[in-house]
Formats: structure tokens, C-alpha cells, sequence
């Protein structure tokens, strides 16, 4: 039996699958040679800031979708994925010129976490309807805006234990 498809979204969180054709799969060395990432020695604290930021976003989503604004909470359970995302990026000594570059870059990187690939690929869908959100004003429902929460608390989760593994790591 074929495994199931997450659903994706795309202007106004219409169920859709939607991919972008820009930076995917491009190697980092490309990334950097448009400028896309840059490399730069990042520092434990940026490591662990980035991963605070998304922790709070994902609460101040949670906070917006009690007070039903669904727009609001998808955009900043996106801004927790990407944050997440980005303590991955600063692990490798990587910063970001581009959303699109970042999960790319990360998907590389970490190519063999089927989990996280999985993740990242759902948040490159997100980052398309947040896009239309914030520059179009596309509205989104309850439902599409709790799934993004729980997508952001689930790569959250994941980069989290994994930081921790990486960090064991280093001081063993």
C-alpha cells in the first residue's frame, strides 16, 4: 500500500502540493557561490538562541490561534520551523541569505534523517503560504494553522534531541 502524502499548502492554505524549484537540491558549494549562504563561524550562543527563538515562537503562535488568528499563528509556527532550522545551519558554520537556500542547505547536509528531511520539506510548503500570508494577505483556517503549529513543535523536537547528541559529542 502507498504511503500516505502529507498534505501541502500554497495561497491561503489551500491543499495543495507545492514545491519551489529554487535552491532545492543545489549543492551548499553553489549556495554559497550565489551568495545564497555564507560561511561564517557561528558561536554556541547563536546556536542556542536560534533554538530559544523557535521555542518562542511556537507559544506565541499558540497564543494567536486562541484568539483565532489563524494568519498570525501559521506565520509565526513557520518563523519556529525556520529558527529550528537555523541552529542546524549554525551548527555547520552557515548563515542564511535565503529561506529557500537554508532548508536546502540543511537537507543536504543532514540528508541521511529521513525524519528531518521529511520536516523541512513540509516547512519549504509552509514557507510558500507564509509568503502569501504576509505579502498577499491570504487568510488560512483553524485547522491548517494547528497542523503548522504541531509541524513546528515536531521539528522543534527533533533539532532539539539532535543538538543535544551533537553536543554530547563534542565534550566526549
Amino acid at each position: 500500500m502507498e504511503k500516505a502524502v502529507k498534505r501541502r499548502f500554497w495561497f491561503g492554505c489551500i491543499k495543495k502540493q507545492c514545491f519551489s524549484d529554487r535552491g532545492i537540491n543545489m549543492k551548499i558549494s553553489s549556495l554559497i557561490e550565489k551568495g545564497l549562504l555564507i560561511k561564517s563561524k557561528s558561536s554556541e550562543q547563536e546556536v542556542s538562541g536560534s533554538l530559544a527563538i523557535a521555542e518562542k515562537f511556537i507559544e506565541k503562535a499558540k497564543g494567536n490561534q486562541k484568539i483565532e488568528f489563524f494568519d498570525v499563528a501559521f506565520s509565526l509556527a513557520y518563523q519556529s520551523m525556520f529558527h529550528s532550522a537555523r541552529t542546524l545551519l549554525f551548527k555547520n558554520n552557515l548563515k542564511e541569505r535565503s529561506h529557500s537556500a537554508m532548508i536546502s542547505a540543511v537537507k543536504e547536509i543532514y540528508k541521511e534523517k529521513v525524519k528531518l528531511k521529511e520536516l523541512l520539506q513540509t516547512m519549504d510548503s509552509y514557507r510558500i503560504t507564509r509568503h502569501a500570508i504576509q505579502y498577499i494577505g491570504a487568510g488560512c483556517t483553524k485547522e491548517d494553522s494547528l497542523e503548522a503549529i504541531k509541524d513546528a513543535e515536531k521539528l522543534f523536537e527533533e533539532i532539539e534531541s539532535f543538538s543535544a547528541g551533537i553536543n554530547k559529542n563534542k565534550k566526549t
